[in-house]
């Protein structure tokens, strides 16, 4: 099956999930069993579909160096990931993790050196307060273009990421920062990614949303480099640590 025909399933799958999971909560709420349990609450559900794995080599960064003006930021960086590995981004404000990032992402250009990424590589980023989102758009517009779904079918996906009713038609630049945060996950979810490139991806999410998050991450299979200050999280997840200071990446055992 070809690249474009896999991930059309993958967003019908998840679309047929969200239907079948808000058709249930809407005979919870209409029964008696509901009304004599007020404290049961929506919760944000997050699931990372399976995915073509990538190539072996995921990321190569060879003699690195990239700034903003006259001043250097990060130099002679040389950092590998392998697919499936699992690296914690660490370092003090301002050290130089989001520009890494960027460079990754290809948004931002090095001075020298080079960063490749592997074949079958499908590639998500999540800026931390996802500024990369158009903010003009809606939810439900930023669905539909990042997959095959119709209305009825991406509304019943962003239901899953607590957008219902008329919030699927708000403008992003009118969501909270949560709201923002849960949208970006719901991309990446519905975007089958392989990589997944995350800016302080916890930051704004609720408790709730934040365990959802911490299970899928669990389960994902795929390749994760991520910003993270929280050693709760960084324990959970991380099997590699690059610790960015005075311009230097050091790879370091979690």
């Amino acid at each position: 099956e070809t690249i474009h025909f896999h991930y059309r399933r993958i967003a019908r799958e998840l679309a047929h999930r969200a239907v079948i999971q808000q058709r249930r909560l809407e005979r919870m709420i209409e029964s008696e069993d509901m009304v004599d349990k007020p404290g049961q609450t929506w919760k944000m559900k997050l699931e990372f579909p399976d995915t073509p794995r990538s190539g072996q080599d995921v990321l190569t960064i060879s003699d690195l160096s990239v700034g903003y003006g006259a001043r250097t930021v990060l130099h002679d960086v040389d950092l590998h990931l392998s697919f499936g590995d699992r690296v914690a981004l660490i370092g003090s404000n301002g050290s130089g993790k989001t520009t890494l990032l960027r460079c990754i992402t290809g948004e931002l250009l090095p001075w020298t050196g080079e960063v490749r990424l592997g074949r079958g590589v499908r590639l998500g980023y999540m800026a931390q307060e996802q500024e990369t989102l158009d903010f003009a758009a809606t939810p439900l517009q930023l669905i539909r273009d990042a997959a095959p779904l119709n209305e009825t079918e991406a509304r019943s996906f962003l239901h899953y990421f607590l957008f219902a009713g008329d919030a699927v038609f708000t403008p992003v630049g009118r969501l909270s920062y949560g709201e923002r945060s849960r949208l970006a996950l719901a991309l990446l979810a519905v975007r089958g990614c392989n990589f997944l490139l995350l800016d302080e991806p916890i930051n704004h999410l609720d408790i709730p949303s934040r365990e959802s998050f911490e299970r899928a991450m669990a389960r994902f299979e795929g390749t994760v480099l991520a910003v993270v200050h929280d050693r709760y999280f960084i324990e959970r997840f991380a099997e590699t640590l690059w610790s960015v200071d005075e311009g230097e990446v050091m790879v370091l055992a979690a």
